[in-house]
């Protein structure tokens, strides 16, 4: 079924919306399109956001995307807006996202990044075929209200690193193991990390995990030379560093035995 309309008489008898201030134009009101922009004033102002970070069509195969502006964590990024965004042509689906640090991004086709691993903004997903936009189905609503996990709250992420990789500054608060490593893995810490930046490491296979800071220092017990590593090879070894407003790394909390580079 359809939604119902309030009934003609309550119509007719409206004044304005408390809500959004949008006022209605009474019955034999003149001149009549002077009240009509005003309505048009208000009814903008009230819907202004909505196109904030709007993906829309050029023309051809080009996308614009609106400016607007993200919390990543408690950093608010901001996406000054984009033209002249050239697709692949004959592709049923393009995924367009910004990512963590407010960048682009228009040429993923298989799906959008897993939020877990890659954290971003979802804009829309788009139809080309013959040199031409068939579709763009809009995605931001999803960012609109956010469920926390139903136990405890949103949980931190996890990740277990079988190789050496290099942390993300966006992936702050996130905790990363050696699980299911069977050589040493280096794991680099963000240069230039804000302050307040934290990561966890833990040790769960029997291999040295090093924590590479580059070259700032990692402030523990075990020394504080700058562009050392510090690591650990005992299973249940933890560490967390949180970035200092001097540009090295200060440790807050340690399990186990962690040693500095020679």
């Amino acid at each position: 079924m359809v939604e119902a309309y309030p009934s003609d008489n309550e119509l007719l008898n409206l004044q304005s919306d408390a809500e959004t201030g949008v006022e209605y134009i009474p019955t034999g009101t003149a001149p009549y399109y002077l009240h009509f922009r005003r309505l048009l004033h208000r009814l903008l102002l009230a819907t202004r956001r909505a196109n904030d970070l709007r993906v829309y069509d050029e023309g051809g195969l080009d996308i614009g995307v609106k400016a607007g502006t993200f919390w990543l964590g408690a950093d608010l990024v901001a996406f000054a807006g984009s033209t002249g965004n050239t697709l692949a042509d004959d592709k049923t689906a393009i995924y367009v996202y910004l990512d963590a640090q407010g960048a682009l991004v228009t040429t993923e086709y298989i799906a959008f990044p897993n939020m877990a691993t890659t954290p971003h903004v979802r804009l829309a997903i788009v139809r080309t075929s013959g040199d031409d936009i068939v579709s763009i189905a809009d995605c931001r609503g999803g960012h609109n209200i956010v469920v926390p996990y139903a136990a405890g709250g949103v949980r931190a992420t996890i990740e277990a690193h079988a190789a050496e990789d290099a942390l993300l500054a966006a992936e702050s608060g996130s905790i990363h193991t050696n699980l299911g490593a069977t050589a040493t893995v280096t794991l680099a810490l963000p240069a230039a990390a804000a302050e307040g930046t934290e990561f966890t490491f833990s040790v769960q296979a029997a291999q040295e995990l090093r924590i590479e800071p580059g070259t700032s220092a990692i402030r523990d017990s075990s020394g504080q030379t700058a562009g050392l590593y510090i690591a650990a090879s005992a299973i249940g070894a933890g560490l967390t560093v949180v970035a200092d407003s001097h540009g090295d790394w200060a440790v807050i909390a340690k399990t186990g035995t962690w040693t500095l580079e020679a």
